[in-house]
């Protein structure tokens, strides 16, 4: 998701409402509050291709891990820039979050 479809989807949103963030795989109740937002300051990697014949997809910051992928094939790279939602505490203290 970009950061034009978040805002397209959080248009109508009541601009009181609390921001949560759902960890993969966790239910309803588990959510925690987005207490920073951080832009990354490195570009992400979007890899994706395939290993063994099965399909793989990472996403991982930094530069392409070419030199780890030699028995892949059709394996594809995009790079992007991310912004972070973060609902630790500890990260506003590093001074990069907002």
């Amino acid at each position: 998701m970009t950061v034009t479809e978040l805002l397209e989807l959080l248009r109508d949103a009541d601009h009181a409402a609390i921001v949560m963030l759902l960890p993969h795989g966790s239910a309803e109740p588990d959510a925690q509050e987005v207490r920073g937002v951080l832009p990354a300051n490195d570009r992400w990697t979007h890899e994706q291709g395939v290993d063994k014949g099965r399909p793989y997809e990472f996403l991982y910051p930094g530069d392409p891990h070419r030199d780890l992928r030699t028995t892949c094939e059709q394996v594809t790279y995009e790079r992007f820039a991310v912004v972070l939602l973060a609902a630790d505490e500890g990260i506003l203290s590093s001074g990069r979050a907002r």
